[in-house]
């Protein structure tokens, strides 16, 4: 088992360092405006929840707009010097690819104010680079998440082992009882019949005081 997780997480990484991501164009608030865009091989629910617990572990907690979990007044270095406003949308690839999504990522460095090549292309190449780097974070995430999903089945196993090692001694118990009882009830049988010998030799008798 500890095999097939470091199996799965070396191909995470390997798909993850071979993709690279791209700038393109999507519709926001009836504008079209520059975005980063990463394919990524986790389904979108991973891809959110790691993303949410990498701000939350930051001191950043999300807004959602329009589809958009947004985070506002971000420092993050690998960006640049400023404080800039997040938007991250993962959709599924297809319908037929469950386990494929698209991440993109707009930024903005205010209200309104969205990056992109023409207003500081420094920013969209480090954006590039940062989220070519978060797909590690999301392999590690979802690396992290099996293995949670693993004790757990590994505890309910074990709990339900214990519960048919007491089953078993209870029901051990109570064939040692059912043997006993299966005893008592020969010896009873035993005496019963003896009992039914004595009395029929007293019927016996009294018949024959009758005759006489």
């Amino acid at each position: 088992m500890k095999y097939l997780f470091t199996l799965l997480f070396t191909i995470a990484l390997f798909t993850a360092a071979n993709a690279q991501s791209r700038t393109g164009t999507v519709e926001y608030q009836k504008i079209n405006r520059q975005a980063v865009i990463a394919e990524l091989p986790f389904p979108e629910k991973t891809i959110r929840d790691a993303i949410e617990d990498t701000m939350q572990k930051m001191g950043y907690k999300g807004k959602d707009s329009k589809g958009y979990t947004v985070y506002k007044g971000v420092h993050l270095p690998a960006l640049g010097n400023d404080l800039y406003d997040l938007y991250f949308l993962a959709d599924r690839k297809s319908r037929k690819d469950k386990e494929s999504s698209t991440l993109t990522l707009m930024i903005t460095k205010g209200y309104d104010s969205f990056v992109s090549d023409s207003s500081d292309s420094r920013v969209i190449n480090n954006a590039k680079d940062y989220m070519d780097s978060i797909r590690n974070t999301i392999a590690a995430y979802d690396l992290e998440q099996q293995i949670v999903a693993q004790e757990d089945a590994v505890k309910k196993a074990d709990k339900k082992f214990t519960g048919l090692v007491d089953d078993a001694a209870n029901l051990e118990k109570k064939k040692k009882n059912l043997e006993k009882d299966i005893e008592d009830n020969k010896k009873d049988q035993a005496s019963q019949q003896a009992e039914i010998v004595k009395q029929k030799q007293i019927l016996d008798t009294l018949r024959g005081k009758r005759r006489s």
